[in-house]
Formats: C-alpha cells, sequence, structure tokens
C-alpha cells in the first residue's frame, strides 16, 4: 500500500500543503451567526482580568498552535526539507494574513482570524483588516451591549469606541495573533510590515446613522462636515444616493483621522506604531483613502517644539527623544522593508 515517503514528490508536495498552509475560513455572515463570543481574558502575577474594552472574540480560536501544522517537519529528514522548500517558497510570496472585524453599534469590536497566523511569527509582511459594519443583532446578550461606548469620559478625550480600535492595534503589537483569542499571549512584540485597514461597503439600503454616535457628539458634527464635503475635499465621495457607500467613507475617514492623531503622539501613545508598523493604509472597498508611511513620518517628528519648564529640561526631552528615534530606526530596519534616510529633522 503506498505511504506517503513513497508516492510520487508532487502528491506528497500537495500533502504537505494541506497539513502546512490550513485554507482561510470566510467571515462570518453577520454578528447573530456568530454570538459564541467572550471577553477576553488576561493573566495577572496573581489574577486573571480583562481589559474593559469592548472586543469580543470566538470562544474558539482559529490560531495555530505551536505544534500545529509544522510537527510534520519532525516526522523525519526527507520531510523537513521538502517541508522546508515549501515554507521558504512561501515567504517569499508575502501572503497577507487576514482578519475580519465586524463593528456591531453598541456592542464593540468582533474579530475573527480568517488566516492561520503561528504563534512563533512575530513579523509578517502584510495584516489585512476588513471593517464591516452591522446594527446589534435583536437577540444579542445584554451583556455585550454597552450604549455608553460613545459617550466620551473627559473633556476634549476620545469615546470608548475609538479606544477599541486602539486597543485592537495596540493589542496585536503587544502579544501578537493571540490578542484575539479568549486568553491573551504573555507580551510579546510583533511587527507588520503593512497594515491595511479596509473598510467593507454594507449593502445598499444600510441606514447613515453615523456609526452610532449621538446627533450632538463631536463625532457626528465631523462626520456630517464631511458628508457635505465641507472639509477634506480630496477625499473620495460617493454618488448621490449611494447612502451606504457613504457609511463606508464615514467610517475610514473616522480611522484615518483617528490614526493620524495617534501618531501625532510620538512621544507616548503613539510610539509602538512607529517602532513596530512599516505602513498603514486606510482603504474602503479595497481602494486606498489614505497611506500613512511611517519611513517619512519619522523624518519629520518631532514637528513642534518639546514643552518644559526651562531650557535645561527641553534640551533634556531632546536627547531622550533623538535616542528613541535612533533605537526606532534600528527597529523599523530589522522589518525588511524600511530604507531611513540619513537625514534627521528635530524641533528646539
Amino acid at each position: 500500500m503506498p505511504s506517503l515517503m513513497t508516492i510520487a514528490p508532487e502528491l506528497r508536495d500537495q500533502v504537505l500543503k494541506e497539513v502546512l498552509f490550513p485554507p482561510e475560513r470566510e467571515p462570518p455572515d453577520s454578528p447573530a451567526a456568530s454570538q459564541d463570543r467572550v471577553r477576553r481574558v488576561y493573566s495577572g502575577d496573581t489574577t486573571d482580568y480583562h481589559d474593559g474594552h469592548d472586543i469580543w472574540v470566538p470562544r474558539t480560536p482559529l490560531v495555530a498552535p505551536d505544534q500545529h501544522p509544522r510537527a510534520i517537519l519532525l516526522v523525519n529528514r526527507q520531510l523537513y526539507h521538502e517541508g522546508s522548500a515549501l515554507l521558504a517558497r512561501a515567504a517569499g510570496r508575502k501572503t497577507p494574513h487576514r482578519l475580519d472585524v465586524m463593528y456591531v453599534k453598541e456592542c464593540g469590536l468582533w474579530p475573527t482570524w480568517l488566516s492561520v497566523v503561528p504563534r512563533a511569527a512575530r513579523h509578517i509582511d502584510t495584516l489585512h483588516v476588513q471593517f464591516r459594519i452591522f446594527d446589534p443583532p435583536g437577540d444579542v446578550d445584554p451583556v455585550r451591549r454597552n450604549p455608553r461606548q460613545f459617550v466620551t469620559r473627559n473633556v476634549g478625550g476620545e469615546p470608548l469606541a475609538v479606544w477599541n480600535l486602539f486597543a485592537l492595534l495596540s493589542d496585536y503589537i503587544g502579544h501578537g495573533p493571540t490578542a484575539f483569542e479568549p486568553r491573551v499571549g504573555p507580551p510579546c512584540p510583533h511587527t507588520v510590515g503593512k497594515l491595511v485597514l479596509d473598510v467593507a461597503v454594507p449593502p445598499p439600503g444600510t441606514v447613515d446613522d453615523n456609526m452610532g454616535f449621538s446627533r450632538d457628539s463631536p463625532q457626528t458634527v465631523v462626520l456630517e462636515a464631511f458628508a457635505k464635503n465641507d472639509i477634506s475635499k480630496h477625499w473620495p465621495r460617493p454618488p448621490r444616493g449611494q447612502t451606504h457607500r457613504m457609511v463606508a467613507e464615514k467610517m475610514a475617514y473616522l480611522v484615518a483621522g483617528k490614526i493620524g492623531a495617534l501618531l501625532s503622539m510620538y512621544e507616548d501613545y503613539g510610539a509602538p506604531l512607529y517602532e513596530h508598523i512599516g505602513s498603514i493604509d486606510i482603504c474602503v472597498d479595497g481602494q486606498s483613502r489614505r497611506l500613512f508611511d511611517l519611513d517619512e513620518l519619522m523624518h519629520i517628528i518631532p514637528t513642534r517644539p518639546f514643552a518644559a519648564h526651562s531650557a535645561k529640561s527641553r534640551a533634556q526631552k531632546q536627547r531622550q527623544f533623538d535616542e528613541w528615534k535612533s533605537k526606532t530606526w534600528a527597529k523599523r530596519r530589522s522589518l525588511g522593508v524600511i530604507n531611513p534616510r540619513p537625514v534627521v529633522l528635530t524641533c528646539g
């Protein structure tokens, strides 16, 4: 009887591909079809805890455990060499990994891995995140509803819905694929060459309610001004009557604005993005709307003088920033897609 080692090499390659490269799964049809979700748990020094964000993940993760699927490489030397060759060729193709995120109004973000991302991978070339917009299911668990996610805690601050987005980014670069598992793994920095945040256009007939924000909220004021073409006139608008397309454009515009604001906070909240991501492309149905080339941004920051009570304190902040910038350039070079120019701009 034929065995794996006696069949033709071409057939054995096909078997190895099936094992080494599990197929992507399709995204959930809707939140109603994907309600078996839990809030993520982190392991503390003495007890487990939740981070308080409205991010709900599938109870059964798709992330590949460490021993699978590459355990087949340990069977014998021949399978090791043949399997390693397949993995090397696949690495050269730079296949993007895909994450689906359902934005469920009042219920936060519901991420689902579509690709199997090995936990051992500390860097991926492209992470494609698809955002889809939904109203909450009629039978959604009341525990998941949180109308206060649209409320700003402090004057001038961001609502919880925006902090959910920030947590989505920071948790991946801080924990890797397990950031979207029921139990988040220990801190383990991950890097991404290109991060694509792609908002899918919802079906015709979708109501434009400004993503669920109240009429008098700052977010609604901005989104309505955007829809009227009063701001950001370079941004493409859909033809009149295509309200469903405007829903996607508004979300992409809001996400781009928040990412831009985050990157402007390079002294604190924005620093991890410069340290771990090559570029961020905001898209609508695959069409780029705003590309953040973090190489270019690295060359122009700091864009303002450092606030300090004395010249000595300001000089100290400048030195600390220059040290951070030098280390960050080195880290970005390690991504393999970063080619920093020697010019360094500072602002005294």
